[in-house]
């Protein structure tokens, strides 16, 4: 009988278990070898299914004692490169903000106050023991869990911005706001949950140029007359419109336009009239659209509440546009609100249905509308519920068709993409 060789004392429990393993599969295959030929049909004895079962027992076990050896071996490289794995996140740390700091110089901008690394990582950890033998590893910390932007979603790694209602915005979707503010007047002021931001406490996240561009803006859009460039392919804005004939001088093609009647500049002995556009007086007119007190802006009712909130934040009423609740009109149009709530029960049916025509009206349609005429009564400025509903759809806000998901305000169904759910005035 051959004799096993003695295990030295400092032979690792995994070797020894490998050892046993591959020594009990060599005696099954033995003694299979010294019966062949005896009872190969018919089921098996209890001899042979005990065998099968010491074999099984024993691949077990050397997978055991392979992830076992795999393990110490990660548990060794770990201890020893422990250290430069560290080097290597506090290097990578630097590297970042060093590149925080250099895109705030590029785009002129102050830099931002940096995330310390230990505000992001936990580090390396050094072994819970230092015994060989156990089976505990050193391991490298996971990061703090980070905070998710709400535009898009991804995790913060660079500053986080919190907008004055808490959510958070990284630089790119913070910038990329500003830059839509510009272009869209809707989405003045830039907000968030309908609390705007303060320009002071975000301007060293934006470059110069935006920064400029935007407080231009912010004086355009907040100028309730506003005289522009005579010229179609200028259209620069000038400034408040005047009482009587001026010159408005154009910084950029250098031309001058009249301040009171708006057209190419002319003698100010020349009397003029202030004369818009007669189409849209005219459209304006025709469809019962208001001019608001506080911008100047022209107003369209479509819910049926005289109560009018204008993008200015300017409430008055429709009928008078006398300032809020400082007159005796009536505070309904009965048929506008009639097709307002009719137009919000369909789509509610549309939405359980998930359909995208109108769905089959229920024997009870006419009590749900007068119930939603109720309701609307009670609380037309909709303060909105989201939730989030998967599918393709177009924002009612901006109009773009999302292909994988959009927001649906529970109480007036109302529909929004993830910017228009935080950034517009709904």
């Amino acid at each position: 009988m051959d004799e096993h060789p003695v295990l030295d004392a400092d032979v690792d429990v995994a070797t020894l278990l490998a050892l046993v393993a591959a020594c009990t599969l060599q005696d099954v295959d033995d003694i299979q070898e010294c019966r062949k030929g005896k009872n190969t049909a018919g089921p098996l004895s209890d001899e042979d299914f005990a065998l099968q079962l010491f074999a099984d027992d024993a691949r077990v076990l050397q997978d055991l004692a392979r992830d076992m050896a795999l393990a110490h071996s990660i548990d060794k490289a770990l201890r020893a490169d422990a250290p430069v794995l560290e080097e290597f996140v506090r290097l990578e740390e630097i590297a970042r903000g060093d590149r925080e700091i250099a895109r705030a110089i590029a785009e002129g901008r102050p830099p931002p106050t940096l995330i310390q690394a230990s505000a992001l990582l936990t580090g390396v950890t050094t072994p819970i023991t230092t015994d060989p033998g156990s089976a505990t590893l050193a391991y490298i910390a996971p990061r703090k869990s980070l905070e998710s932007c709400v535009i898009c979603r991804d995790d913060i790694r660079g500053p986080v911005i919190h907008a004055p209602c808490g959510d958070a915005y990284d630089v790119q979707c913070l910038v990329d706001l500003y830059r839509a503010v510009i272009v869209d007047e809707s989405l003045f002021p830039p907000s968030c949950c309908r609390q705007p931001f303060n320009i002071t406490n975000v301007r060293m996240y934006l470059s110069k140029d935006l920064v400029s561009r935007f407080e231009k803006k912010a004086i355009e859009f907040g100028t309730k007359n506003r005289v522009y460039c005579y010229r179609p392919t200028c259209s620069a804005f000038l400034g408040a419109a005047t009482g009587s004939a001026s010159h408005l001088h154009c910084q950029e093609c250098w031309s001058e336009t009249c301040g009171h009647c708006k057209k190419a500049a002319h003698s100010t002995l020349t009397r003029c009239t202030s004369a818009e556009d007669e189409d849209v007086v005219a459209l304006a007119e025709q469809y019962g659209w208001k001019r608001c007190p506080g911008c100047g802006h022209l107003v369209e009712l479509s819910i049926g509440c005289y109560h009018m909130t204008c993008r200015c934040r300017h409430q008055f009423c429709y009928l008078c546009t006398a300032t809020w609740k400082t007159c005796t009109c009536t505070q309904w149009d009965e048929n506008r609100l009639l097709l307002a709530a009719q137009d919000r029960v369909d789509r509610q049916q549309r939405l359980q249905g998930n359909a995208v025509q109108a769905p089959v009206r229920a024997a009870n349609y006419g009590q749900v509308v007068q119930r939603e005429v109720a309701r609307l009564r009670e609380n037309h400025d909709c303060l909105h519920r989201w939730r989030y509903v998967t599918g393709g759809g177009n924002c009612d806000g901006c109009g773009h068709y999302l292909h994988l998901f959009l927001f649906n305000c529970s109480d007036c169904q109302l529909w929004a993409c993830a910017r228009c759910r935080r950034n517009r005035w709904m």
